[in-house]
């Protein structure tokens, strides 16, 4: 991630913490000239409309923490399960952001039914990934943190849906082309590692 991104990222933290704690009137106009500012960087740096760059910022209010995305990885007869995302017509691992009053297993589970119309189970934790020190791309204006479950298939019929337009199962060397701001080749190749070695080390960087 570059210094400049980094920076405008911790303007627009500083804003939205002021936002939130302050009380004077005054401070609070400094605030948000301050989170418009980082807007603005952000709009130069990606090359994009300044309301364009506003759109992307999670509605947030209090002070600021890192975005959880849960990726679920289901292998059957050593295949993967990917679906096809609307958005970009590019494939992925099924899943979403963490929704509050769900445990993160409940909610990587609830993803996949959603998603593919698979029923899974027994999710575990294989990996947990700062998404702004790899290559995901398009970069995002917040920090997200990317929790990867391996689980088990259960039952159930592939059913696309408002997001997802195909479902199907892909072998390592075979997968088609990934949207690569969920999802990357290394994790797919990740996914495998774990599940054909129940005892490698959670990775976490």
């Amino acid at each position: 991630m570059s210094k400049w991104l980094a920076w405008a990222k911790q303007i627009q933290a500083i804003g939205q913490a002021g936002k939130t704690y302050s009380k004077d009137k005054f401070d609070l106009e400094r605030f948000e000239q301050i989170s418009d500012i980082s807007h603005q960087m952000f709009a130069e740096l990606s090359d994009s409309p300044v309301q364009r760059v506003a759109e992307l910022f999670i509605p947030e209010t209090g002070y600021p923490t890192p975005k959880v995305d849960l990726r679920a990885a289901v292998i059957k007869d050593n295949k993967i399960l990917l679906v096809r995302e609307r958005e970009d017509d590019c494939w992925s691992l099924p899943g979403g952001w963490a929704d509050v009053c769900e445990t993160a297993s409940q909610g990587i589970v609830r993803e996949v039914l959603e998603e593919s119309g698979y029923v899974v189970s027994s999710p575990r934790l294989v990996a947990i990934k700062d998404r702004d020190i790899h290559p995901y791309f398009p970069k995002f204006p917040y920090h997200i943190y990317k929790m990867f479950f391996l689980c088990e298939f259960e039952s159930g019929e592939a059913a696309i849906n408002i997001e997802i337009s195909d479902i199907g199962f892909f072998g390592l060397n075979e997968l088609p082309k990934l949207s690569e701001g969920r999802v990357l080749p290394c994790d797919i190749e990740l996914m495998f590692e774990h599940y054909k070695d129940p005892n490698k080390k959670i990775y976490v960087d």
